[in-house]
């Protein structure tokens, strides 16, 4: 694996209401090509459907020689995905994503072929997005720091079964419609970026959008801005640079990929990531004598699990303890795709000393809702009380690396991996198109509880998973705490649904 020498430039391409900024995608599309530059561009449904009416449907094959994500239909018409999405629950959110936007997907796919990735439009992350999109045999979230909800460092991670990056961006905000000005500030910021860059870091990342080339402000603020929804009729283009501006500044663009290339980088597409690191952990099984290490690491930091080249989720950690615990006698336990839960645990779950055998009986009940559901519960029962998924992992974990103690003491424990869920003062909710206030909780709260997917990405120079020790340590190397309880605003209370027979 190449390290320290690659460059990502995302340029999501969306602005289907300015007929120039196809002219200056085209300028865009230029200088990479004479640069032998790829780049990765998320496109909206709509944009797409505006070549058809505007007869530049020669966009779809130059752009074809890149990596093209799906950036959403509409963008940031309202309702946004975020809005239509904010009071609903998990199941009802992946139910409003996929009827709003399987339409808009079908059409970029049918035009590209496989698409390389996801971008959520703006301050529109959500998780239930996610969950959704690994359905559509798309492999990658391709964000940013600014706007996605997780902080692992910069680093890719895998979150809901997708391959996720959300790195800090090493270019001016806006960038293209800063240029010629900017040209130094951007190539001092990629130099700053490298030299800071550890000798085993990700890729540098640059994100823009072609329509900065001809405008002066961004098209969906001018008619969405702050909540805004006029009449389609009254929909219209963004303001525009100066023809001579607009030559210089893609005159500079040229300039600054010419100046990438002379540092030494190399370009590197969403297509090429997804491809780096794949998950091992589908269809992997863990023999007997690697599940008791990786119990005993589960343990030790209520988080994920690594051993050379294999990842586990806490979720993925769950259903093979539960299983461990239910067939003892296994040569082997396979690896299980689970999502986390779909609401907090209840305000009164149990925590107090348990007999084993109770203990084994209540993992037979999650092995069989994990199995049936493909998602960790919310609770899980034993004899009268329930108790928090996150407890009983520990507590499971704890037997099956001491399995000669008769009881065990569950005692309350969060998932270590929600601290790599930014607090919501850190979240990007002021993005311009939002109406003033708009502060979406529950998203908040979904992505929290989908913390329990989150794992490592290992490249494929990663070393096996033989002889290797489990470890699984959260580095927090941001500001925020270490996670305390996860409850709702209204704490719940009751006993846990009996998953389907």
């Amino acid at each position: 694996m190449v390290t320290g020498t690659e460059m990502a430039i995302r340029m999501d391409t969306e602005d289907f209401l300015t007929p120039e900024s196809d002219a200056a995608l085209e300028m865009v599309l230029d200088a990479l090509e004479r640069h032998d530059a790829t780049a990765t561009f998320p496109l909206v449904a709509e944009k797409l459907r505006s070549w058809d009416k505007l007869g530049h449907r020669q966009l779809i094959g130059r752009l074809a020689r890149h990596a093209v994500g799906y950036h959403s239909n509409t963008h940031s018409v309202h309702p946004t995905i975020a809005e239509e999405l904010a009071p609903l629950g998990w199941p009802a959110a992946q139910a409003a994503f996929a009827a709003r936007e399987a339409a808009g997907f079908a059409e970029v796919e049918g035009a590209f072929g496989p698409l390389a990735c996801w971008t959520q439009p703006g301050g529109n992350w959500t998780a239930a997005a996610l969950a959704v999109v690994r359905t559509w045999r798309i492999p990658m979230e391709f964000s940013e720091a600014w706007n996605s909800y997780l902080d692992f460092s910069g680093r890719p991670c895998h979150y809901l079964g997708l391959l996720h990056w959300s790195p800090p961006v090493c270019a001016p905000k806006p960038f293209l419609s800063a240029l010629p000005g900017c040209l130094d500030e951007a190539l001092a910021l990629v130099d700053s970026a490298l030299g800071r860059l550890p000798a085993d870091g990700p890729p540098l990342c640059v994100v823009a959008h072609p329509t900065e080339l001809c405008t002066s402000a961004f098209w969906d603020v001018v008619n969405f801005g702050r909540g805004r929804m006029p009449q389609e009729g009254d929909w219209r283009p963004a303001p525009l640079r100066a023809a001579t501006d607009v030559g210089a500044a893609a005159e500079a663009l040229g300039r600054f990929v010419a100046e990438l290339r002379g540092m030494g980088l190399e370009f590197i597409t969403a297509r090429d990531l997804a491809a780096r690191f794949p998950d091992r952990a589908r269809n992997a099984c863990l023999t007997g004598a690697q599940i008791r290490p990786m119990a005993a690491c589960v343990l030790e930091h209520a988080s994920w699990a690594v051993c050379g080249s294999l990842a586990l989720s806490a979720a993925e950690a769950l259903g093979v303890v539960c299983r461990a615990l239910c067939v003892p006698d296994a040569a082997a336990i396979a690896v299980r795709a689970c999502d986390g839960p779909s609401a907090p645990p209840p305000a009164d779950s149990v925590a107090g000393p348990l007999t084993q055998s109770a203990l084994v009986e209540a993992a037979r009940w999650c092995d069989r809702f994990i199995d049936q559901r493909g998602q960790v519960p919310s609770a899980i029962p034993i004899g009268r009380s329930v108790a928090a998924p996150a407890d009983f992992l520990s507590a499971a974990a704890r037997v099956l690396r001491d399995p000669e103690q008769t009881s065990v003491v569950i005692a309350p424990r969060a998932v270590a991996a929600e601290v790599c869920v930014k607090p919501p003062a850190r979240l990007h909710w002021d993005w311009p198109v939002f109406a003033e206030g708009f502060a979406p909780m529950e998203l908040w709260l979904q992505a929290r509880l989908q913390a329990w997917t989150l794992k490592p990405a290992l490249s494929e120079s990663a070393g096996t998973a033989g002889a290797a020790s489990w470890s699984g340590e959260v580095r927090r190397g941001s500001a925020h705490p270490v996670p305390g309880r996860l409850h709702p605003p209204a704490p719940t209370t009751g006993r846990p649904t009996a998953p389907p027979a």
